[in-house]
């Protein structure tokens, strides 16, 4: 999902919250149930009575148990992920490319001179994390610690869509801190030389926690930039990048319609990042969220001019409130489902799977072509604490 570099100047008012959130050990596992909540001042006193949706959310969520397997079905042709804020016109869906019996590879030899993921930890999946308040501004080193430290701990690579608001310093000491890697991004293709320079400043040259540079986000899939552009953006980030002393994998990422359609977006980067959101697809119930990546891999292999190039999901996940997109329904319990599916997809290989995404992106507006559930993708119904 795009994240604007400039959100708070082109965010929408966004609504007041409807439900109340609280953590509480009682409950192993997200439940919503009415309840009288008092609201009181600074001082405590009451000034208002109402009934509320209280979401109780458990303050250290159990894993994710697997679900029943599912019967094997061959999915549906995929269906574009509309993107934020503006949908464009999709491209049309690829022919069907029949269906492969793991999702990616291991991590074969790549054709690219560049070095290898720097990631060491293969056995957990990334995670995107965004810096912005849910009420709009940006994150403090402080607030970004407090949030690295209900999340880290459970994934290897985060990933980051921008340079703004001193987020690669911020997660920098993070990371460092909770042992997890780093995937930079570079959302506008218009500064490159000043965002490179903005990541070597804020990972103080340490490049060795640095698993892979981004430039650009679902830019052909939108309609922001031609193919042709982001290959010599590619190209302009990977030579400003090496002049810096970084000598790790560079990429684009955009949706796997954009990359069926144009697969020398993958042919240009050291490695084929793309994102595939199953909810996006209305034939598509939670418990296949993984077959549908399965397929959706299995067809952009067969596109690459190298087979063996190693593909990484850089976004998948599925909300957990909103409106049906057909038999892809949002809710607690379907998210759940969706996400033990997308796991046991990746078995042999986690770090190839990058979940959307950490927290829910209050900071976002709600719009009819993303089924209102923009706003609520964190894992298990998270909200950080700096909403």
């Amino acid at each position: 999902m795009d994240i604007p570099h400039d959100f708070l100047h082109r965010r929408g008012s966004l609504p007041k919250r409807d439900k109340v959130t609280v953590t509480d050990d009682k409950f192993s596992k997200p439940t919503e149930i009415p309840e009288i909540v008092v609201y009181v001042d600074q001082f405590g006193n009451p000034f208002r009575t109402a009934t509320e949706t209280v979401v109780v959310i458990p303050a250290s969520p159990p894993p994710i148990p697997p679900p029943s397997a599912p019967p094997v079905v061959a999915p549906a042709p995929p269906a574009p992920k509309p993107p934020s804020p503006q949908p464009p016109a999709p491209a049309p869906p690829p022919a069907p490319q029949p269906t492969v019996s793991s999702p990616v590879a291991p991590p074969p030899k790549s054709s690219s001179s560049a070095a290898p993921s720097t990631n060491q930890d293969g056995t957990r999946h990334g995670i995107t994390y965004s810096p912005y308040k849910g009420a709009g501004g940006c994150k403090s080193a402080t607030e970004v610690d407090a949030d690295f430290a209900l999340f880290a701990k459970d994934h290897g690579v985060i990933r980051l869509y921008g340079v703004d608001c001193d987020q690669v310093a911020s997660c920098y000491a993070a990371a460092k801190k909770y042992g997890n890697k780093l995937m930079l991004g570079i959302f506008d293709i218009n500064s490159i030389p000043q965002a490179v320079s903005t990541m070597a400043a804020g990972v103080q040259n340490d490049w060795s926690i640095v698993d892979t540079v981004s430039v650009g986000n679902e830019l052909v899939n939108n309609g922001g930039a031609q193919v042709g552009q982001m290959l010599g953006a590619i190209e302009q980030t990977r030579s400003a990048l090496r002049a810096k002393g970084y000598n790790g994998p560079v990429v684009t990422v955009d949706t796997f319609v954009a990359v069926l359609a144009h697969p020398e977006l993958c042919d240009a980067s050291d490695y084929c990042a793309v994102n595939v959101h199953p909810f996006f697809d209305p034939n598509t119930p939670s418990a296949n969220a993984g077959s549908f990546i399965t397929s959706t891999v299995g067809q952009i292999r067969g596109k690459l001019s190298d087979p063996n190039k190693r593909i990484v999901v850089t976004e998948t996940g599925w909300p957990w409130k909103g409106t049906a997109n057909g038999a892809a329904v949002p809710g607690m319990d379907t998210q759940s489902t969706a996400i033990a599916s997308i796991k046991s997809s990746f078995t042999s290989n986690p770090a190839d799977c990058i979940l959307f995404t950490a927290f829910n992106d209050m900071w976002k507006k709600p719009d009819a072509g993303t089924f209102f559930a923009e706003q609520f993708w964190g894992m298990s119904a998270r909200y950080s604490p700096a909403d």
